[in-house]
C-alpha cells in the first residue's frame, strides 16, 4: 500500500501571465500545514526556485502523522512537503502520475480552501482510484466537505490515530481521536530528510542561526483566544470557547532523545520550540531547560507573558534561550478582554517584557488587527502599546477568519456570550487569508506590515553597528559597495554616522535594484549589474535571510565572485541551497 502525506504547492500570482515562469516578484507563496493560521505572503522563491530564508513553518501534524502511520501499518509511506520543495504544480502532478499512490492526505483550512479545492478535483482526474483523506481545521466542516468533493475520508484534529483507522479501512468523518499521553510519548519522532532538513525556518524571535530545528514539547493550549485555530480545532474540538482545552506534555527524556538524533543527524546550530504556548507552568519549562543545557545549543520559544515566574525566565536564559515570541495581540486591554478573551494584563506583559530584556534575550511580539468589533481607534492604540515596549521585532498582521474557531463561528451564531464585545459590524472586514487581511488594512492609515525590526533594539543595534564599523574600516583600504538600500541601511546610517561623508566621497558606493538611477543626497544609486565590476568588497545590508540568500543568488547569475561578498549576519545559512 503506496501512502502520500502531501502539503500540495501553493502560489499565488500577483498578475496575469500564462504558465509558472516567471520571476519572484510576480508571485505570493502560501505556507499551509505547519501554520497556525495558513496565508499568502510576498515571495522571494517562484515555482521550482528554493530561497532559503522565507518563513516556512514545519508541518508538525503532518509530519507526526506521516511516521505514525508507517509504523501503525506497514504501509509504504511518502511525506512531500512541497511547499518547502517550493514545487511548481507541473512538477507536483508528474509526480502523482509516477507514483499512483493508494492514499493521498492533504491538510487544509480555510484561507487556502479555494485553492486547494482545485488540486483535489485535479487529483481526482489524473488518478481516478485514489483514496483522497482531508485533514486541518477544514474539517469542522467534514459533512459538507465530503457531499461536495470526491473525498474519501475527512479526520478531525490531530490525525495520527485518524490516519491509521483510514489506512485499515475506515471512511467518511472521522471525530477528533487525540493521543493520550502515553501515547504521545512513545511515538516515533515527526519525519525529516535530506532534502527538507533544513529548509525550514522562522527568523524571529532575533539571533536565529540556521540550519533551525522546529520542534514541540507540548501540544495544545488552555487560553480561548476568539481566532486561536490549532486548540479549537486540532488539539481539542471546542469551536465556540465554551469546551475543554487540554495541554499534553512530552516528557524530557522524549525531547531529549528526539533532539539528539536529529540534530546528530542533520547538524542543526539552534532550536525553536513552536508549541502553542511553550512557558505553560513553571515545572515543565525547567524540565526543558534541563534538556537543552545538555543539548548546549541556543534555542528559543512561542511563549505568554504571564505563565512562569519571573525567575523561570533566568533558567532558561541560563540553559541557552535567546528570544521569545510573545503574543500580546492587541495594545487595548478591553479588546483583549472582550474580543480576543486573551486573559492578558497588558502591563504583567509589559513588566515580563522588560525582565526577559533586563537577562539579554530578545524579543518578538505578535499583535493582530481586524477583529470583529475592534475599532480604528483601538487599532492604533495598538500601534502606540507597541511604540511603549522594548522589542527586539514584531509582527503586525490581520486576524484571519478560520473555520472551527469561536470567530468564525460567531459568523454563524451571532454573538458569543464569552466573546461579548466582538461583533461582525460594518467596520469588520471579512477576509480568511490573514496576509491578504494585513495587505488590504495596510492600504490605510495604519501602515500595518509583517515582521518588522524596532530601531530601539539593543540587539539589532549591535548588529548595525557592527555592520558599519565593519565597512568604515574596509572603506580605509579603498572603495566599498553596500548592496541594499532599505531599512537595515537607513538604520546602520543612523547608528555609524561616519559612513554619510564616506558616501558622499565616493569611498563606499550604493548598489541596490529598485533605486537604482536615483540619488542619496547627492550619492548615486547603482544597478546590481554593474557590481562585476567592481572591484572592492561587497557588504550586504539586509537582516532578512531570504533577501541575502536572493542577492547572492542574483551574485552568482551576475558572475560576481562569492570571495568578494561580505555576510556579517549571523543567521547565513551553512549549507548551500
Amino acid at each position: 500500500m503506496k501512502v502520500l502525506f502531501s502539503n500540495p504547492p501553493w502560489w499565488v500570482k500577483r498578475f496575469e501571465f500564462a504558465g509558472d515562469d516567471a520571476p519572484a516578484s510576480a508571485w505570493f507563496s502560501g505556507v499551509r500545514a505547519g501554520s497556525r493560521w495558513p496565508h499568502t505572503n510576498q515571495a522571494h522563491s517562484s515555482p521550482g526556485n528554493f530561497v532559503f530564508g522565507e518563513y516556512l513553518p514545519y508541518p508538525f501534524f503532518m509530519g507526526y502523522a506521516a511516521t505514525y502511520a508507517a509504523k501503525a501499518t506497514g504501509a509504504k509511506v511518502v511525506f512531500r512537503d512541497s511547499i518547502a520543495l517550493r514545487e511548481s504544480y507541473d512538477s507536483y502532478f508528474q509526480h502523482l502520475r509516477e507514483e499512483r499512490y493508494e492514499y493521498i492526505f492533504i491538510e487544509t483550512a480555510t484561507p487556502c480552501w479555494d485553492h486547494d479545492q482545485t488540486i483535489v478535483r485535479r487529483v481526482k482526474e489524473i488518478l481516478p482510484d485514489t483514496k483522497i483523506v482531508l485533514t486541518g481545521a477544514m474539517s469542522a466542516k467534514g459533512e459538507a466537505v465530503m457531499e461536495q468533493f470526491p473525498i474519501h475520508a475527512v479526520i478531525q484534529g490531530e490525525y495520527e490515530k485518524g490516519s491509521v483507522r483510514v489506512l485499515n479501512g475506515a471512511s467518511g468523518v472521522l471525530p477528533h481521536e487525540l493521543l493520550t499521553v502515553a501515547e504521545m510519548n512513545a511515538a516515533p519522532y515527526p519525519y525529516f530528510d535530506e532534502v527538507i532538513a533544513h529548509r525550514y525556518w522562522d527568523v524571529n524571535p532575533a539571533g536565529q542561526k540556521a540550519p533551525q530545528l522546529q520542534v514541540w514539547a507540548s501540544r495544545g493550549c488552555p487560553y480561548k483566544c476568539i481566532f486561536c485555530v490549532w486548540p479549537a480545532t486540532m488539539t481539542g474540538n471546542d469551536p465556540d470557547g465554551t469546551g475543554k482545552r487540554s495541554v499534553r506534555f512530552y516528557e524530557p527524556d522524549y525531547v531529549e532523545g528526539m533532539l539528539r538524533e536529529l540534530v546528530g543527524r542533520y547538524g542543526y546550530r539552534s532550536i525553536y520550540f513552536d508549541d502553542d504556548t511553550f512557558n505553560l507552568g513553571d515545572k515543565h519549562v525547567l524540565g526543558i531547560c534541563e534538556v537543552m543545557t545538555r543539548i548546549g545549543l541556543p534555542w528559543s520559544a512561542m511563549c505568554r507573558a504571564d505563565t512562569i515566574k519571573l525567575e523561570t525566565w533566568q533558567a532558561m536564559r541560563d540553559s541557552g534561550c535567546f528570544g521569545v515570541k510573545l503574543g500580546f495581540e492587541s495594545g487595548n486591554q478591553w479588546v483583549n478582554d472582550n474580543i480576543v478573551n486573551k486573559r492578558l494584563n497588558l502591563e504583567t506583559a509589559r513588566a515580563a517584557v522588560h525582565e526577559i530584556k533586563r537577562l539579554g534575550m530578545t524579543v518578538h511580539g505578535t499583535f493582530t488587527y481586524g477583529l470583529p468589533g475592534e475599532t480604528r481607534e483601538q487599532m492604533q492604540d495598538t500601534k502606540a502599546y507597541i511604540a511603549s515596549l522594548p522589542l527586539d521585532t514584531f509582527q503586525e498582521t490581520g486576524c484571519g477568519e478560520i473555520e472551527g474557531t469561536p470567530m468564525s463561528t460567531l459568523r454563524e451564531k451571532g454573538h458569543l456570550d464569552r466573546y461579548a464585545g466582538a461583533a461582525l459590524d460594518e467596520q469588520y472586514l471579512y477576509v480568511p487569508d490573514g496576509g491578504e487581511k494585513m495587505r488590504r488594512l495596510s492600504e490605510g492609515d495604519l501602515a500595518i506590515g509583517a515582521d518588522k525590526a524596532k530601531s530601539s533594539s539593543d540587539y539589532l543595534i549591535r548588529q548595525w553597528r557592527a555592520l558599519g564599523a565593519a565597512v568604515t574600516e574596509a572603506a580605509a583600504d579603498g572603495p566599498v559597495a553596500l548592496w541594499g538600500v532599505g531599512t537595515d541601511f537607513f538604520e546602520t546610517l543612523g547608528q555609524v554616522p561616519a559612513l554619510k561623508p564616506l558616501i558622499k566621497d565616493g569611498r563606499v558606493r550604493l548598489f541596490d535594484g529598485k533605486l537604482a538611477g536615483q540619488s542619496l543626497d547627492g550619492a548615486p544609486v547603482e544597478a546590481p549589474a554593474a557590481l562585476p565590476g567592481f572591484a572592492g568588497p561587497v557588504f550586504l545590508t539586509p537582516r532578512i535571510v531570504s533577501s541575502r540568500t536572493a542577492m547572492r543568488q542574483d551574485a552568482a547569475r551576475l558572475g560576481i565572485s562569492a570571495a568578494a561578498l561580505r555576510d556579517l549576519y549571523d543567521d547565513a545559512p551553512v549549507l548551500a541551497e
